[in-house]
């Protein structure tokens, strides 16, 4: 059979055509944990959807977290406690606080990332060590210039579904990922009779709105969370 130089061309360009096709389906395969194809996090997750944060322009009371992580009683060993660090700031107006404050006045609550559950919950925590520059008589006022700190301890009966506390902190996929959407995320509370609705931090949070990354664009990489300590 005589074929013309078109044909032969058209028959190369068919080839190289379904070669590329092949090429990219296996890049594709193999590149699930890339940038391009990273997990998506539905904004929907149970263990987030009824936390709510004020948005960046918010100039009222904000509830911080400062850092969280694990370490023995002392530097012979002991029992493992989890802390948790975390501030109370203003932009407007100062803040009026009773001290000691509220016994039973933090909630905590661990997410696994990407959507797979609770990991530790605990409420009616006591925050501990509080200081703040403000403090008299009973009473501190909080401002920009002058916030709050104060420490809660996570007890170990908040664990669960075979959680321990190292698992708190790690990223998934393991060691380490330099996503801080592979990190479990951490939700911290403050309720307060001088504060009209509770102050909620979240150390991350998927958009519920649509982003760059939802039309599309490869998700941005994020340095783990720096609040992080073991």
């Amino acid at each position: 059979m005589n074929l013309s130089r078109r044909s032969y061309a058209l028959i190369a360009a068919l080839v190289l055509g379904l070669l590329a096709l092949a090429y990219a389906g296996s890049r594709g395969a193999r590149g699930g944990g890339g940038d391009g194809d990273a997990a998506t996090w539905s904004a929907e997750d149970p263990c987030l959807k009824d936390v709510s944060v004020p948005p960046v322009e918010y100039q009222g009371p904000r509830l911080t977290g400062l850092a969280h992580g694990y370490a023995s009683e002392s530097h012979l060993g002991g029992r493992m406690r989890f802390t948790i660090d975390a501030t109370i700031t203003t932009d407007r107006r100062p803040l009026a606080l009773r001290t000691p404050l509220a016994p039973g006045s933090v909630s905590v609550r661990v997410c696994a990332p990407h959507g797979k559950g609770l990991m530790a919950q605990a409420r009616g925590l006591s925050p501990r060590s509080v200081k703040g520059a403000g403090a008299r008589s009973g009473r501190i006022r909080v401002t920009r210039a002058d916030p709050l700190y104060f420490t809660v301890e996570l007890p170990r009966s908040a664990l669960r579904n075979g959680y321990g506390m190292r698992d708190l902190v790690q990223s998934t996929p393991k060691p380490s990922s330099n996503d801080a959407a592979d990190y479990p995320v951490l939700v911290l509370t403050f309720t307060d009779p001088g504060l009209d609705e509770p102050l909620v931090s979240v150390s991350y949070k998927p958009d519920s709105a649509p982003t760059a990354q939802a039309l599309g664009a490869p998700p941005r990489a994020a340095r783990p969370p720096s609040s992080t300590r073991s």
